[in-house]
């Protein structure tokens, strides 16, 4: 994988390593190896990133011997099972989660995991490490980003506002929103004597959910919630709407003990699903936008209630 970069006379005397770090997003990290390497290169010249560039200047980034590409097997089981996929090309890979499938293994779940589904199919390509992008709580349906290397992982930080990755979801929460738009913004942070649960705190971290009713279920006293998140909060939706009083269907561990048995009457797991995502690709500026299919244990419970 190769890089490149022009050299225009806004930039014309400035160091090499700064067009590097500003303008190509390495990371000190990722530097270091590409000097070793030798792998930066002036005008098809191997350079010092101390170079004073000038105009019309071609820089050239070569990562092929540069990137972290350790082999994953003493972190994952290779499993042999299909992905849903629903875009792929040399940089990344998007595919759409099912329920009861956790991300990561753990103690609890150590074999059947998505990434180690990933793993085996990269491992077929030659890809030797895992780099994901999004994450799902395990009984969360929907879309996942994996890159294929370090770097593009990185540029999801680095180059943020450019990418601009927005999330929509599709949650049904027990009760009847009266609004059909609002925004709840309230702080979250992780809850006192655990590891796992989370709670609106203004002590925690900055969290913005936005959200519109597309349908009410009024016989059966839930809603049906287009959810887009402005921030990346662990479980931020769930906690969100606990706290306006709308549990998500089947979330039982946000659910007060008044609500355990009525929330799991139609879904056995929180009903969301991750359907929609888009972005400017990382490395080609292209906007990609992606929507996958709402599984089947929220499909009946959408289909059966009215549009706004």
């Amino acid at each position: 994988m190769k890089l490149q970069f022009i050299v225009t006379k806004k930039d014309e005397e400035k160091l090499l390593k700064t067009i590097l770090k500003e303008k190509m997003y390495i990371s000190s990290r990722l530097l270091t190896r590409l000097k070793l390497n030798n792998n930066i290169f002036v005008n098809n010249i191997a350079t010092n990133v101390n170079y004073i560039l000038k105009e019309n200047d071609i820089v050239t980034v070569d990562l092929t011997n540069s990137l972290n590409n350790k082999d994953f097997s003493d972190k994952f089981i290779l499993l042999d099972k299909p992905l849903n996929i629903l875009y792929e090309d040399e940089y990344i890979l998007v595919v759409n989660k099912e329920k009861n499938m956790p991300i990561h293994p753990s103690s609890n779940n150590y074999e059947n995991t998505l990434s180690n589904i990933v793993a085996n199919y990269f491992k077929k390509q030659g890809i030797n490490s895992i780099h994901i992008v999004t994450r799902l709580d395990h009984n969360t349906t929907g879309i996942v980003i994996f890159a294929k290397n370090e770097y593009i992982q990185e540029l999801f930080i680095r180059k943020k506002d450019e990418i601009n990755l927005q999330k929509e979801y599709i949650a049904i929460v027990n009760n009847i929103v009266k609004k059909d738009h609002d925004i709840i913004n309230s702080n979250i942070a992780r809850k006192k004597d655990t590891i796992i649960l989370r709670e609106v705190n203004e002590k925690g971290d900055y969290a913005k959910t936005e959200y519109l009713c597309l349908k009410r279920n009024y016989s059966k006293n839930y809603s049906i919630l287009k959810i887009i998140l402005h921030t990346g909060r662990t479980h931020q939706i769930r906690v969100h709407m606990s706290h306006i009083n709308h549990t998500l269907l089947g979330d039982e561990l946000y659910a007060n003990e008044n609500e355990k048995t009525i929330i799991s009457k139609y879904i056995l797991r929180q009903a969301l699903h991750a359907y929609k995502i888009s972005f400017n690709h990382p490395i080609t500026n292209e906007k990609i936008v992606l929507t996958c299919d709402i599984p089947d244990d929220i499909k009946p419970l959408y289909e059966d209630s009215k549009n706004v």
